[in-house]
């Protein structure tokens, strides 16, 4: 069933594939059983590339076509994975991964720049003094304290608070000094129901607001979800790959938010989309 399941979802992508990509140079790489996000995510990459590309499951057989010149990368599974020294890889929906190694060309991260974040958290919360970022992977304190830094000219205070696992938090939390809002970053290891239902609890109980990581799991209880959808972070995932394929940019980081270019008449070549299944 789940097999089956995998099978309908990139049959439905590759119904897309009647409109123009370069697809035969780029290729998807998904978990094994790509999850609401992860088929949100394949979307908006599709909607990027004008075309659905090739979809392959991340397992130890996977094989890279030859012509393939950009991987896309979604989830921490498939980040991780090695790819031949020709491949231009680019990473989405996986906070956790460490975007300087394994050749990654972009690194798609899953919140808001820290400027639009800092400014969105300003518009929602006119009158805050203090909002806490709680935060595991060394990316996410990166990111909340850039946050600081651009919400410092907003007259608000960042707090960000760093938890060296999931078991810190209830210690932590106690020791929070009062805040409007409360933030909990998308890190694998801080993620859980545990922690989200401890947070959630907390802010409700100090009449904070609680930000989820992502829009998806504002509806466990959290008052909203402060990050882009799965969906943008695809269309930012495609439009890397198009940039690549077209020699533009460096390695980087890059946020959904930004401004990116709408595909434009591409190249017509035959799309083709195939699952590798597990052996």
């Amino acid at each position: 069933m789940k097999r089956a399941r995998i099978l309908a979802v990139c049959a439905a992508l590759a119904a897309l594939g009647a409109r123009a990509a370069r697809a035969g140079e780029i290729v998807v790489v998904t978990p094994e059983a790509p999850m609401p996000p992860y088929q949100e995510a394949l979307q908006g990459i599709c909607d990027a590339l004008g075309a659905c590309p090739l979809v392959l499951l991340a397992n130890r057989k996977l094989e890279i076509p030859s012509d393939a010149r950009v991987v896309i990368a979604v989830g921490g599974r498939a980040a991780r994975l090695r790819y031949p020294a020709r491949i231009a890889l680019i990473t989405a929906l996986a906070p956790g991964y460490d975007a300087r190694s394994g050749g990654t060309v972009v690194h798609v991260r899953l919140t808001y720049s820290p400027e639009e974040f800092a400014r969105r958290l300003r518009k929602l919360l006119p009158d805050a003094r203090r909002a806490v970022l709680l935060w595991s992977e060394p990316l996410s304190g990166a990111f909340a304290r850039e946050v600081r830094a651009a919400a410092a000219p907003l007259g608000l205070e960042a707090l960000p608070v760093e938890l060296a696992d999931a078991d810190e938090l209830p210690v932590a939390l106690r020791g929070l000094p009062a805040a409007d809002a409360i933030w909990l970053s998308p890190d694998p290891g801080l993620v859980t129901a545990t922690t989200f239902d401890a947070v959630r609890e907390y802010a409700r109980t100090r009449g904070a607001v609680f930000y989820a990581p992502a829009p998806g799991l504002a509806a466990r209880g959290a008052d909203a979800g402060l990050a882009p959808s799965f969906r943008e972070a695809g269309f930012r995932a495609g439009a890397a790959a198009r940039e690549v394929l077209s020699a533009k940019g460096s390695p980087r980081e890059e946020y959904p938010d930004e401004p990116v270019e709408e595909p434009k008449s591409l190249p017509l070549v035959s799309t083709r989309t195939l699952v590798q299944t597990p052996r």
